[in-house]
């Protein structure tokens, strides 16, 4: 058995743009004001429509055990949680269902 094995260096700077169809640089580039780089620090104002997610009543919970996390990403987690609680942009809940946390570190090596 034989594996062959690739290893180059990557590099943020110009990934963002290189080799992609004019098509979706021009969207890119109309989309800029909906896509900041930094999140606001309030919440957008209130619209006549809120958005809720209908739950089946009675419905069978499925049975999957949380994912491990490693202290690190477990302390950023909580940091995330605890400063978008006290933004208001989520309120504690109560119900039975969960969802993985996955995190991907930024270029500079930080979570």
């Amino acid at each position: 058995m034989t594996y062959l094995v690739a290893i180059r260096e990557v590099s943020d700077e110009g990934l963002e743009e290189e080799g992609l169809p004019t098509e979706i640089k021009a969207v890119l580039a109309d989309s800029q004001d909906v896509m900041p780089k930094e999140l606001p620090k309030q919440l957008p104002p209130k619209r006549e429509v809120d958005h809720a997610i209908g739950l089946k009543p009675r419905a069978k919970l499925p049975a999957k055990a949380p994912y491990r996390m490693a202290l690190p990403e477990l302390e950023e987690l909580q940091k995330q949680l605890k400063d978008l609680l006290n933004a208001g942009f989520i309120q504690p809940s109560k119900a039975p269902y969960g969802s993985p946390v996955l995190f991907q570190r930024k270029s500079d090596g930080s979570l």
